[in-house]
């Protein structure tokens, strides 16, 4: 469920990442911290949402905690329990029940539909408790993707974006997302990241590299003409700027897209 929007603006994308390795007894300690805080805020957010519930959802819900309640190992039970609450758009509450399923086949994809959730947690909370607990679940999911399977480029550019945008250690991710390109130049996700975290950092020439090379693997990904074309103008070459704005133009009907695009043309002509 790897929810992921393509947006006009420069959203957060800063990608960025590098897997962190840990030693057994190290791992052990953190998750075991992790499971002293985590569970009561795990109720505590669980009993939140339930209070916000419909009669007949919050009935359903109760019926599917009680059969878990009686059958603590059935992954079944927990997968559609984490489906309710993915309907009921609540992720940080769907995480919780297919980690759950994780911990207990230890399968790639069981850790990816809990890493997923947490991320899409991570990425929609505002609250800035939450989104430290919700960007140290993600990396810890992500993590046990990659210890299952190293060669999952996907989960280690969703880890980099983890760690760029919700820790103090942005070169992790810099790094992981670097090995990502050098491994598979046409990962578009990685590219994208890459382009982003350039234009924060200064580097405008280089980002417009990126976003063309976006648009290379996914030329229906218009958006980022107005993106090269950004790049460019903050690298002060209005020329090329203008001519992403143009191109824009003609391969898109998108009439946000082109409105944007105009708004810029004029900046350059009255610059």
């Amino acid at each position: 469920m790897q929810a992921r929007s393509q947006q006009v603006l420069l959203v957060a994308g800063a990608s960025v990442l590098a897997i962190v390795l840990y030693l057994s007894p190290q791992k052990v300690v953190r998750e075991d911290k992790a499971a002293e805080t985590e569970i009561p805020a795990f109720e505590s957010e669980l009993n939140s949402a339930k209070s916000g519930l419909k009669r007949q959802e919050a009935d359903l819900i109760s019926a599917l905690e009680s059969e878990l309640s009686k059958e603590a190992g059935n992954v079944s039970l927990m997968d559609s329990l984490g489906r309710r609450w993915d309907a009921l758009q609540k992720p940080a509450i769907a995480a919780h029940y297919f980690e759950q399923h994780a911990l207990l086949d230890q399968d790639e994809k069981s850790w990816l539909n809990a890493a997923y959730r947490y991320f899409d947690a991570f990425k929609s909370t505002t609250d800035s408790l939450q989104r430290n607990e919700m960007v140290g679940n993600a990396i810890r999911c992500y993590e046990a993707v990659l210890k299952v399977n190293p060669k999952n480029l996907d989960a280690k550019t969703d880890l980099g974006i983890c760690y760029t945008e919700g820790t103090a250690n942005p070169m992790q991710g810099i790094m992981m997302l670097r090995d990502v390109v050098k491994e598979n130049p046409e990962h578009e996700n990685a590219q994208f990241n890459l382009g982003v975290l350039s234009m924060r950092s200064g580097q405008y020439e280089k980002a417009a590299e990126r976003f063309q090379k976006v648009l290379s693997i996914n030329p229906e990904r218009k958006e980022m003409y107005l993106m090269t074309g950004k790049a460019y103008m903050m690298a002060g070459n209005m020329t090329k700027a203008a001519e992403n704005f143009e191109k824009l133009k003609k391969e898109t009907a998108d009439a946000t897209l082109v409105a944007e695009a105009n708004n810029y043309i004029n900046q350059i002509s009255n610059h």
